[in-house]
This record gives structure tokens, C-alpha cells and sequence, in this order.
């Protein structure tokens, strides 16, 4: 009798057990079918307002250089935000927020911003930042790991201003500007364009004394496309992976410069809402956009 009882008990352990074993694959089993809420977020890099993600798959490229975001289609609802925010995120974690900011408003952004209406057409947005902040966080290292492992980061241009020659009154300015890109890039060839259409790009190279008072700029006339949105091919040059080139221009000054200390400003422009999404990329090389600041202390004897 005693053994019998003992029998049952076992009998309704062992089938105790099995029940709690299915029980748990079917929970398991559950839990694999179940779509992981973490993992869309993952995959998004950025976001405008409370509604608008874009994945690493929607990017075409992001040039670390200028700040621009490109991506791999025309977006028509980036014409239609006049303010919002944004945010760039470094695998499902946010790195760094921004705002849209309408070019009509007189003050001034704070942090990061993307001009309303934008510069470009709307396959590009580009991040500004008038703050004078180290690091920037525009090149936040999370982001920019981030989207280097997807295969999204771009090195774009870098630009020095090489010591000026003065001759009283007369003024050559000389620029390198060296392509940091993994890929060939065409950039505006100021020997191509000319110096006066060059400066319809650029305001040209400015010096101010270290009271931050403009004692030099440029006095070129600029010249205006015609029609005034369009571009050539034949304004561009071919400037390869690792390559610099060395541009000049003369530039006539009113009065020489009284023995100093001075800053050297010169912004190196490049296309920008003239170029299509269509466009963008010519016999597979990229037309560059957007602009280099670069400053640079200078010293008159």
C-alpha cells in the first residue's frame, strides 16, 4: 500500500514537471514572437518633432565637414517645417537636440539649428551652431562612431589659409584646401570661375583688428549666375581622395594695414540649393555643398 502511494506521488511530481516545462516553452516561445520595442529605436538616427524618424537605412551619407545630412530621397515634409525640433540619436540613445529656426525671427538660436526655409533642396539638411563651444557637439563622437559603423560618415573638406603676401596696397591671399573624403569630390575651382563669380559664393577673404573691427574686405565685384539659381559643371574641378590643391586671389587694398596683430576670416563656398538630389552625384563623384569657415591670426611687420 505504501508503495503504491509513493508510485502516485512520483507519477503527479513527474507530470508537475512536465506541465511547468511546456508551460515555460510556450512563454518562451511567446516571448521570441513578440517584437522587441527596443529594437525600432535602434535603428533611428534622427528625429523631427514628436512624429518624423529616420532610420541609418534612409541616409545617404553625413559630411562631418560642413554638418549636412544627406539623404537617400527627396523629403517634400522638410519644406513644410517652419519650426520644430530635432534630434540625432547614436544607437537608440539621443546624443544631442536642435531646433528649426525661421529665418524671419531676430533672435538668435542658442544651440545647434537648421535654417527655415533651408539653403538646400530637400534631400539635405544642414546643422549650424553659432556658439563657440568645445567639442561641438555637432560631431559628438557617439554620433559620429555611430554613423561610421553604418557606413554613413564622411570627412568632406578642410581648408587653410596660407600666409598673405603684402606689397603696400596690393594683397594676395592664398588658400589650400585638401579633400579629407574617402571619396573624389567636385568643389567650386576658383581659377575656373573666375574671381567675380567666385564672390557671388563667398564674401571673400576679411581682416580685423583684435578689437574685432573689419580693416579689409574684399572689394571684388561679384558676378551673378544667369540665371541666378543655375550652376555649370564647367565651374567645378575634380579634386581626388587625399588630394589639396592651392588656389589665389589679388585682392587691391584702400590703405596698407599699420604693423599688427590681426585675424584672417575666409569662408570656402560650395553649391547649394542650385543642385538637385538628381544632381548631386555626377559620373559617381559627388558635387561638395555647403561652406569651411576657417580663421586664422596673422601678424603685419
Amino acid at each position: 500500500m505504501e508503495q503504491q502511494i509513493h508510485l502516485l506521488v512520483w507519477q503527479s511530481q513527474n507530470k508537475m514537471k512536465k506541465y511547468i516545462l511546456l508551460v515555460s516553452v510556450i512563454v518562451l516561445g511567446l516571448t521570441a514572437c513578440e517584437p522587441n520595442k527596443e529594437t525600432p529605436y535602434q535603428d533611428i538616427v534622427f528625429k523631427i518633432g514628436q512624429d518624423l524618424n529616420y532610420r541609418y537605412s534612409d541616409i545617404e551619407l553625413y559630411d562631418s565637414s560642413t554638418h549636412i545630412l544627406y539623404f537617400k530621397d527627396n523629403h517634400p515634409e522638410f519644406d513644410k517645417i517652419s519650426q520644430s525640433t530635432f534630434a540625432f540619436l547614436a544607437n537608440g540613445a539621443e546624443v544631442y537636440t536642435g531646433s528649426f529656426w525661421p529665418a524671419y525671427l531676430n533672435s538668435m538660436p542658442s544651440g545647434p539649428f537648421i535654417s527655415s526655409p533651408s539653403l538646400f533642396q530637400n534631400f539635405a539638411l544642414r546643422v549650424e551652431n553659432w556658439n563657440n563651444v568645445n567639442p561641438d557637439l555637432r560631431n559628438d563622437p557617439q554620433l559620429i562612431q555611430s554613423l561610421k559603423a553604418h557606413g554613413l560618415l564622411h570627412s568632406g573638406l578642410s581648408v587653410l589659409i596660407n600666409p598673405l603676401v603684402i606689397n603696400v596696397t596690393q594683397l594676395s591671399f592664398s588658400f589650400t584646401v585638401t579633400n579629407q573624403d574617402m571619396s573624389d569630390l567636385f568643389i567650386i575651382d576658383p581659377d575656373k570661375t573666375g574671381p567675380n563669380l567666385f564672390h557671388y559664393f563667398t564674401n571673400g577673404l576679411i581682416i580685423r583688428n583684435l578689437n574685432y573691427d573689419i580693416v579689409f574686405s574684399s572689394n571684388i565685384e561679384y558676378a551673378t549666375p544667369s540665371p541666378w539659381n543655375s550652376w555649370k559643371i564647367e565651374w567645378l574641378s575634380l579634386i581626388k581622395s587625399g588630394e589639396s590643391r592651392t588656389f589665389s586671389i589679388n585682392y587691391t587694398m584702400a590703405s596698407p594695414l599699420s604693423p599688427g596683430e590681426y585675424n584672417a576670416l575666409f569662408v570656402f563656398p560650395g553649391l547649394e540649393f542650385q543642385v538637385s538630389k538628381e544632381q548631386l552625384f555626377q559620373t559617381g563623384v559627388r558635387i561638395w555643398l555647403g561652406n569651411v569657415q576657417v580663421n586664422k591670426k596673422i601678424t603685419i611687420q
